[in-house]
């Protein structure tokens, strides 16, 4: 797979803080990568020194073989980003705001302006000033406006920010297809652990500027089981249930917590193999325990980022 994005051992440094440490990871033609981490883990600092706006103190970034610290402007012609907020012209339309990008840059792409702007969704909006957009509109523009260059790389910080449920979505499956169709890479950073692992080929997790996990989505993020809670009514024989069904000290019944809910119900949380669960549910029916609710309470993505952040604090 041809690599896109190769990010070398790369260490930088403010007042002799290390904001990132020795970070080493590639992107390649047609993958999504998402970026994880709680704030202050390096993240932004990461994807800024990608981009060319912050220094690089130790190490080096190449796109598509060109050096971001000796030859800028060719690593930087392969690259559209969007680095926390987009800021445009307020008082030009959405339309005049991506042609004066285009200028910038010496391209003349109209066709390809309209095509990004239908990509994206914002192609009604065109016409209106962009003083009158809501956040959610400004980031879909921002999107636009990175993907004008036809980049090789593109870099998204946080990119579903003031977007609503539909908005997520719609960003989703753009992403999809400029990946699939357009052989793009994509860095994608996010705090919405359940968007990234519907999207992303792989996740890179960050904390105090270090790597701590580089992985396939499904590699070991997902080994089939699942956190999940039971609303029932007698919890205490569902304990025994779940120990006669898979031994007493089986990983499942350690797993188990309590709690009572103010209607005489209870609820039992446990991490079961997916496959498991109607075999639990189905013998919790046959001896009576009423079941009023089952819910998922993390996804295998979610469950493991936080283990690890927990693990590394």
């Amino acid at each position: 797979m041809e690599t896109i994005c190769s990010v070398q051992c790369v260490t930088r440094k403010i007042k002799g803080k290390e904001i990132a440490q020795n970070v080493s990871f590639e992107v390649s033609k047609g993958e999504i990568v998402g970026l994880l981490g709680p704030n202050g883990a390096g993240k932004t600092t990461t994807m800024k020194m990608i981009v060319g706006l912050s220094e690089i103190s130790v190490g080096d970034i190449k796109i598509m073989g060109y050096s971001i610290k000796d030859d800028l402007s060719k690593a930087l012609n392969n690259i559209g980003a969007v680095i926390e907020e987009p800021t445009f012209y307020p008082y030009l339309t959405g339309n005049e705001n991506l042609r004066q990008y285009q200028r910038m840059h010496k391209t003349d792409d109209r066709k390809w302006l309209l095509e990004v702007a239908n990509l994206v969704g914002i192609e009604y909006a065109l016409k209106q000033r962009v003083a009158t957009y809501s956040m959610g509109m400004k980031q879909r523009l921002g999107i636009a406006q990175a993907l004008l260059k036809k980049p090789k790389l593109l870099v998204l910080d946080e990119p579903t920010n003031g977007l609503d449920p539909v908005g997520i979505r719609d960003i989703r499956e753009y992403l999809k297809q400029l990946a699939d169709n357009l052989g793009m890479g994509i860095l994608i950073s996010s705090h919405q652990l359940s968007e990234i692992e519907k999207i992303a080929d792989r996740v890179i997790i960050m904390q105090d500027g270090r790597i701590f996990a580089d992985q396939q989505i499904g590699d070991g993020t997902n080994d089939g089981f699942s956190r999940i809670i039971l609303h029932i009514d007698d919890a205490e024989h569902t304990s025994k249930i779940v120990a006669e069904l898979f031994g007493v000290n089986s990983s499942v019944s350690k797993s188990i917590t309590v709690e009572r809910l103010p209607n005489q119900l209870y609820t039992v949380a446990l991490t079961i193999n997916e496959n498991q669960i109607p075999k639990l549910l189905t013998s919790l029916c046959i001896v009576g325990i009423s079941v009023f609710r089952v819910l998922s309470l993390r996804t295998p993505l979610e469950e493991q980022y936080l283990n690890l952040t927990n693990s590394k604090s």
